[in-house]
């Protein structure tokens, strides 16, 4: 795990300064990679690659990065884990490359010599890298990222250059990249809790998308061309039985569990006590007889503690459970750094940031995570259940004349607050899936984000949440359950949970694993029908329960409530750290993402009890990016 960054210069452009830049950036990720850097420029000046480099396969020098092979006509500066090496590493030494190293990097680094773009879609597992080709008549460089989006990297064209790295807070330090908003990145952010790629919160830089890579031919960063080497599955299976499909989800689960346990520095697990985090924990077990190490927060406050359900998986595998209680005060005390480590606003990350602190203080380098099991299996009953009926619900108000009884039934589907404002909003386009996703899943109704930001923005921003959405679940049609799905994915958490969870994890230099997100599992459940998922089964996620039967605990089974590492923020930001909460949201203002009077409403709304805490810690994350 670790950072990369680099620039490539425009043809005719030159940087005496290009060195220092390249040091900036590299200071500036320092966070990513404790254990080693490097630096690389190429004999013409013109390319330069960063790496920062979380030391977890391979400690020695030999996995020094940026790495080249023994002609040196090949570098690579890589962020991730490959966990199918062992295939990959004998086809490439039967074509006859010999490797100095035992890291994933060497393998990437041949295979790319060996196979071209190709060994791209190849790898299992998560990754961001760029690749500098230096050879005649092949000279580009290639940029790419992970199927399933887990590890991100950002890049921007400049007239000077083409920069790229694993953090906003990375391109900025290079010089090159201004801190203008970028109205759609805004907008979006406030329309759907999180900032949607391929847009970033900066103007002009972009997140370059999952299972995709560009590539900038010559070395010339103005002709760069996109390629999607993968998509989430939108075909159905009929497997033969359901015990069939229990069977086999077992088996996957219990792979990439297994697979994901290849570690030279000390490996454990978030543990909330909650299904997905205990599936993993229980499958490790399965998978070593060594010691399994797990973490956990608890909070002073009893309606938001799992610290019963974690400890007894803990000792139902036998593991050394390292548990930490989290107040108010260490909010308070880690306030600005927590926004300094979002490098983007994000509803959430707090959580993440503080579990991750948590495990580095139980010695942990490496964490696997249960993220990814609410959107494969049905976690969500706002969403999976909700988002068709609200689908039923807009489309019947439509077309039945009379129909504010449909209206009014979509209504109740969303929480007390803010109902009319979002259904009618809803009623003014088509119905769809996409919009009703929106209606139930959304932060801000669009007639509040135009109310809130400044006029300007909001004209020039061209946002369209719905068809983001659709694009992403591949629009209406098909299964629902798989719709909702694929919109999770591709949305919420690839737009927050996997962005936050890489930022706040290497902030402590932790590197985080999502088995639940491994490309087979999730194109194996995807394709299922939902009959499958969706049972006749009061527990939340009924088919990852029966595949997990006989390995936790049955009180864990058999848990209908759904919490995870949740804190009690609508209790702190009324109190504690309302002050906090309060300055930052003035910040934002002034630095001009919305407008002073419009927040101060909200904040006073909040206060009141009148809103959700949601919306105002969004306007007061927005202080990050100020």
């Amino acid at each position: 795990m670790c950072g990369i960054a680099g620039i490539i210069l425009q043809a005719g452009i030159t940087m005496p300064d290009l060195a220092e830049r390249l040091q900036a950036m590299d200071a500036c990720m320092a966070h990513r990679g404790p254990d080693d850097s490097g630096i690389y420029i190429n004999p013409d000046g013109r390319v330069g690659l960063v790496n920062r480099r979380l030391a977890i396969r391979d400690l020695s020098p030999a996995g020094h990065m940026p790495m080249t092979n023994a002609e040196q006509d090949v570098w690579i500066t890589y962020n991730g884990e490959i966990y199918n090496t062992d295939d990959l590493r004998p086809d490439l030494e039967r074509l006859g490359y010999t490797f100095r190293s035992s890291s994933d990097t060497e393998v990437i680094l041949h295979g790319y010599h060996a196979w071209g773009s190709d060994v791209i879609a190849k790898l299992r597992g998560m990754f961001a890298l760029a690749i500098y080709d230096r050879r005649v008549g092949r000279a580009q460089v290639l940029i790419a990222r992970d199927h399933m989006g887990i590890k991100p990297v950002y890049y921007c064209q400049t007239p000077e250059a083409f920069v790229f790295a694993s953090e906003l807070k990375v391109m900025l330090a290079s010089g090159l990249v201004s801190r203008n908003v970028s109205p759609a990145g805004l907008v979006g952010y406030l329309l759907m809790g999180s900032v949607p790629n391929p847009h970033t919160i900066y103007d002009g830089v972009c997140a370059l998308e999952p299972s995709t890579y560009l590539t900038l031919p010559q070395v010339q960063p103005h002709a760069l061309h996109k390629t999607i080497y993968w998509s989430l599955p939108h075909d159905t299976i009929e497997p033969q039985s359901h015990h069939e499909v229990v069977e086999r989800v077992r088996e996957l689960l219990a792979e990439s569990v297994r697979i994901q346990l290849i570690s030279d520095v000390p490996l454990g697990a978030f543990l909330s006590g909650g299904l997905d985090s205990s599936s993993v924990v229980a499958l490790m077990r399965q998978a070593t007889n060594g010691a399994i190490r797990t973490c956990s927060m608890v909070f002073a406050e009893d309606a938001y503690s799992e610290a019963s359900y974690a400890r007894a998986v803990a000792d139902a595998v036998g593991a050394e459970h390292f548990e930490r209680v989290i107040t108010f005060d260490d909010v308070l005390r880690d306030f600005d750094h927590i926004l300094t480590a979002m490098d983007q606003p994000s509803l959430d990350g707090v959580n993440t940031y503080f579990v991750s602190q948590t495990a580095r203080q139980a010695g942990l380098t490496v964490a696997l995570s249960g993220l990814g099991g609410d959107e494969l299996f049905g976690g969500y009953p706002n969403t999976f259940g909700d988002v068709p009926r609200m689908y039923s619900s807009l489309m019947l108000a439509q077309r039945i004349p009379g129909g504010a009884w449909a209206a009014e039934t979509a209504m109740q589907l969303l929480p007390t607050r803010q109902r009319w404002t979002r259904v009618q909003d809803a009623l003014r386009q088509p119905a769809s899936l996409a919009s009703a996703y929106l209606t139930r899943r959304g932060l801000f109704a669009p007639r509040e984000v135009q109310r809130l930001v400044h006029p300007d923005l909001w004209a020039a921003a061209q946002f369209d949440a719905v068809r983001h959405v659709n694009e992403r679940a591949l629009v209406n049609g098909g299964d629902a359950f798989n719709w909702v799905s694929r919109a999770e994915l591709r949305t919420y958490t690839h737009h927050q949970l996997l962005r936050d969870t890489d930022v706040m994890s290497m902030t402590h230099s932790l590197e985080v694993r999502v088995p639940l997100l491994d490309r087979e599992l999730v194109a194996y459940a995807l394709r299922l029908p939902s009959r499958h998922k969706a049972l006749d089964d009061p527990r939340p996620k009924p088919l990852l329960a029966q595949a997990m039967a006989g390995m936790l605990p049955q009180t864990v089974l058999d848990r209908r409530d759904k919490q995870g590492f949740t804190f009690p923020f609508a209790v702190w930001l009324r109190g504690a750290l309302a002050k906090q909460t309060s300055e930052a949201i003035s910040q934002a203002a002034d630095a001009g993402f919305f407008q002073a009077d419009a927040a101060a409403k909200l904040f006073e709304q909040f206060q009141r009890g009148k809103i959700h805490w949601s919306r105002v810690w969004s306007l007061a994350a927005l202080a990050s990016a100020a």
